[in-house]
């Protein structure tokens, strides 16, 4: 896979949840090389949009494509080689050790349990990479959620997929915390990986994505620099916005108790 490469691709994508039509007639390529974040309100169709793209969920209208095969075409162990999905929730059934958990993502990637001395330096080298290499004996249950999220980071790093699909990363995170996972986000996706990625903080947003898709009365996408707006992002989120600060570090801050004239 080169830079600049098709990694996930939508045509004509139509999502629909309980009746409800978040999507219709949406088209979309994310490439080898970008990070997208995908902003927009609660209940507007963050997760659906990226359950859809792992496919976990089928659309109601169009496709996704992975790699230019259509999802509907691939097996499981084609997709799980090719995508990675980091859900919200993570739902842990019983007690093992931290490191144990990353290296199921070995399975994958097609490592298996082969060598085992091997596997576990790679997940003590992803553990390193999320911060948290001295939890590698823990029990998983016991872990805080912040804690876990980084877990499942790491376990993400031992599949090695082409496409990395993370439902709220930052969730449970603590800022330094966010900020070093943004920057790993970033790190990947420069390494030539195609990473997409929810979030609800605008700022980390626009200071480590490199595109974003912003879900709302319209659809926009496109580089940071095209769709972060005062104007678009008021017109998603309903509320307008500034920006605040001294050139190379300005914020978009809310204006607090000013929705005259947003969209709903």
């Amino acid at each position: 896979m080169s830079a600049g490469d098709v990694v996930l691709q939508a045509r004509q994508l139509a999502l629909r949840v309980s009746g409800r039509s978040l999507l219709e007639g949406f088209d979309w390529q994310v490439r080898a090389g970008e990070f997208w974040c995908v902003l927009g309100r609660n209940g507007i169709g963050k997760s659906s949009l990226l359950h859809a793209a792992a496919g976990l969920a089928k659309p109601a209208g169009g496709e996704f494509l992975l790699s230019g095969a259509p999802l509907s075409s691939l097996s499981a162990m084609q997709m799980a080689r090719r995508r990675g999905l980091l859900l919200q929730q993570q739902h842990d059934a019983f007690s093992m050790p931290v490191a144990d958990a990353v290296m199921a993502g070995r399975f994958a990637a097609g490592g298996g349990w082969a060598d085992e001395n091997e596997q576990r330096a790679l997940a003590l080298a992803a553990l390193a990479q999320v911060g948290l290499p001295h939890l590698a004996s823990s029990d998983l249950l016991k872990l805080s959620g912040g804690e876990r999220q980084r877990v499942g980071i790491a376990t993400l790093l031992l599949q090695d997929p082409r496409l990395c699909l993370l439902d709220e990363p930052t969730s449970h995170q603590d800022i330094s915390a966010q900020l070093d996972v943004m920057g790993l986000l970033r790190s990947l996706a420069g390494e030539g990986r195609a990473v997409v990625a929810s979030c609800h903080d605008i700022n980390l947003a626009r200071r480590f994505a490199t595109h974003v898709l912003l879900l709302g009365p319209q659809v926009r996408q496109g580089t940071v620099a095209e769709v972060m707006c005062p104007d678009w992002l008021g017109e998603a989120f309903g509320c307008r916005f500034s920006m605040v600060g001294a050139a190379g570090a300005e914020l978009f801050v809310p204006d607090a108790g000013d929705k005259a004239g947003m969209t709903p």
